[in-house]
């Protein structure tokens, strides 16, 4: 899903080298647990459930893979 941000092409490396690569910024921070998330998603009771979601969702909507997640269903009383 992240289509305009390039973490690894199989044609140069196999994906069996990609995915473990954490040499960049983005996917070192997809593969955290628990993610440094920012807002409703940082303070979420569920946030070990889901671990933020996707991010794509927030980068698309405001330019930063950490911020809260706008396709987040869970009101603000469901999230305390």
């Amino acid at each position: 899903m992240w289509w305009h941000y390039n973490l690894g092409n199989v044609k140069e490396r196999p994906f069996s080298q990609i995915w473990p690569d954490t040499s960049d910024a983005l996917m070192a921070g997809l593969k955290q647990h628990p993610r440094t998330v920012k807002g409703r998603c940082g303070a979420c009771a569920y946030l070990a459930i889901c671990n933020g979601n996707t991010r794509v969702r927030a980068q698309q909507m405001t330019g930063d893979a950490w911020a809260e997640d706008p396709g987040c269903y869970l009101s603000d009383e469901e999230i305390a």
